[in-house]
């Protein structure tokens, strides 16, 4: 994927519509479609899908020829907007991925199941962008009540997903046998194994939905149009630069998001579309902390507010490291407290403390303290 690790900040109202459990191009009249496709492409087309790197052998019909043209030519408008919302939403894929040794193709599910619309439910009441039922989502971890709906958090959700994905491959030991799961159910994919008499997924598939037959097709062209879609001269729709540096922190106690919006001077509806998981325009107070996003200069503003409800007048620890310097470091997809620990030769209570954690996690793009002695080799901010 060739579209930089930066994050943007609004979360894209496309014209890819949810329906069902799948997503399909709103497809609008534009003089320019057709020009975008010819057949002579097809070869190449081929060729590149040939040598996606899927967890399975990736293949090429005329299905999922229907189903790339749809992305690079028919709904190609919506497409790019869809691309520029990869970069706020794959890092957090990517590293709860990651942490469970699970594919990084299988970050492409999302657009699948909503184009990368975090605001998504279906008919059947599934939200969020990997598209949660709510038993699902409770059985998985997620907070869905009158307070919180984590579905809607990408952090959570995600987490959560590669959680379940996880547990389809251990029990199915086929990635496609686990997509067509996630989209259907294991119960209904157990019952189809049954019908087939075995679990090759050629046999499988056809006593499967017809929705479910047609979701390996739009995976691979999902995952073929975000990994090549600059072969199809299309540009990644990025919102208002000045939004493209966001970051994350747990909060503990109780607010409002109209105290975190007057504190750092961002309109409210700014922060409840960054963090749609709240309701009631309040964050609950959580022993285990709940995710609250923001720009990244705004976020400063934030802590430095939380210091100074929660103790503003404590010591600076700068003052208790004497020879030690001051490292500001932002959490990279795959790191985990206990990586940060190892690589800046701390301990892990030793990076809790200086950042005023009550649990030995960190999550992708929030920005860490850490001490490190003068004489140390890493290198200094």
């Amino acid at each position: 994927m060739n579209i930089p690790c930066t994050l943007v900040a609004v979360l894209v109202a496309s014209s890819l519509l949810a329906n069902g459990d799948l997503t399909v191009l709103s497809l609008s009249a534009d003089e320019n479609a057709e020009s975008r496709w010819s057949s002579s492409m097809e070869s190449d087309i081929k060729t590149r899908v040939a040598a996606l790197d899927l967890p399975f052998k990736p293949y090429y019909d005329q299905e999922i020829a229907d189903y790339i043209k749809d992305y690079a030519a028919t709904g190609y408008r919506e497409t790019e907007k869809m691309l520029g919302a990869t970069s706020l939403f794959f890092p957090v894929f990517e590293h709860e991925l990651q942490l469970k040794n699970l594919p990084d193709a299988l970050k492409y599910l999302p657009i699948v199941e909503t184009g990368l619309q975090n605001d998504a439910v279906s008919h059947a009441g599934a939200a969020g962008l990997w598209q949660f039922v709510p038993t699902t989502a409770r059985q998985y971890k997620l907070k869905v009540n009158s307070q919180v709906d984590e579905r809607f958090d990408v952090y959570r959700a995600s987490a959560a997903a590669a959680e379940l994905l996880s547990r389809l491959y251990a029990q199915y030991k086929d990635w496609r046998l686990v997509l067509a799961a996630y989209n259907c159910g294991p119960v209904r994919v157990n019952q189809a194994i049954q019908e087939a008499g075995c679990r090759t997924y050629s046999e499988v598939k056809e006593h499967l939905p017809l929705e479910t037959r047609q979701y390996l097709p739009r995976y691979i062209a999902a995952a073929y149009i975000a990994a090549n879609y600059h072969y199809h001269d299309l540009q990644p729709e990025y919102p208002d630069s000045r939004l493209t540096q966001l970051r994350v922190t747990p909060v503990f106690n109780a607010i409002s998001l109209g105290d975190v919006a007057f504190h750092t001077d961002l309109d409210i509806a700014l922060v409840k579309q960054l963090n749609p998981a709240f309701k009631n325009d309040l964050i609950p107070s959580s022993e285990t902390g709940h995710l609250l996003v923001l720009p990244a200069k705004e976020m400063k503003k934030f802590k430095g507010y939380l210091q100074m409800i929660n103790g503003g007048k404590k010591l600076d620890p700068v003052l208790l490291y004497p020879g030690y310097h001051v490292k500001e470091y932002i959490v990279q997809p795959g790191d985990s407290i206990e990586s940060l620990a190892k690589t800046y030769k701390c301990e892990v209570q030793q990076i809790m403390d200086w950042n005023s954690l009550k649990k030995a996690e960190v999550y992708v793009l929030q920005e860490v303290r850490l001490f490190l002695a003068d004489a140390s080799p890493l290198n200094r901010p």
